[in-house]
C-alpha cells in the first residue's frame, strides 16, 4: 500500500525562525493536522472521540528533519500504518515539498487507545484494525 494524503498547506512568513527557515513548531503543526485526518480515516472520527467511547494518547513521536522549508513553499503530508496491535497503532507521516517532491520531515507516532473513565489502555474498536489494514505500509526501517 502507498501512503495516503492527509494534509496540505503552505509555509508562511510568520513561521520563519531567526535562521531563515521554518521552525520546528511549524513542522509539528503539519504533522498534527495530518494526525487528525488520519484518525478519521482509521474510523476514529471526531464524533466518536467526542462521544467519550474512546480516547487517544500519543505516547511517542520520533521526528526527523531531512530538508528545510521556507516561506512560500507548499507541502502535503502523506501517512501510512507501520503497525496495528490490539491497543496500539504506529503510523508514519511524511511532509513532502510539492515543488521538488522531496521528503522534508518524517514523524513516526505511537498512539494508544484509552478507556476515558479508567485512563488505562483498551482495545481499539474492531473497525479500526480493518481500516488500518487498508493503509498498512510495507516493512520500513
Amino acid at each position: 500500500m502507498t501512503m495516503v494524503e492527509t494534509a496540505r498547506g503552505t509555509v508562511h512568513e510568520w513561521q520563519r525562525d531567526h535562521m531563515g527557515h521554518i521552525n520546528i513548531r511549524a513542522y509539528m503543526e503539519f504533522h498534527d493536522a495530518a494526525s487528525w485526518q488520519f484518525y478519521a480515516m482509521l474510523g476514529l472520527s471526531a464524533s466518536l472521540l467526542r462521544s467519550g467511547a474512546v480516547n487517544l494518547a500519543m505516547v511517542q513521536q520520533n521526528i526527523s528533519y531531512q530538508k528545510e522549508l521556507y516561506p512560500g513553499d507548499t507541502v502535503f503530508v502523506r501517512s501510512g500504518v507501520l503497525e496495528m496491535r490490539e491497543k496500539v497503532v504506529r503510523f508514519r507521516h511524511e511532509i513532502v515539498n510539492t515543488e521538488t517532491g522531496e521528503v522534508c520531515s518524517t514523524s513516526d507516532c505511537t498512539v494508544v487507545c484509552l478507556n476515558p473513565v479508567t485512563r488505562r489502555s483498551q482495545p481499539f474498536p474492531p473497525e479500526v484494525a480493518l481500516h488500518a489494514e487498508e493503509f498498512r505500509l510495507p516493512m520500513v526501517q
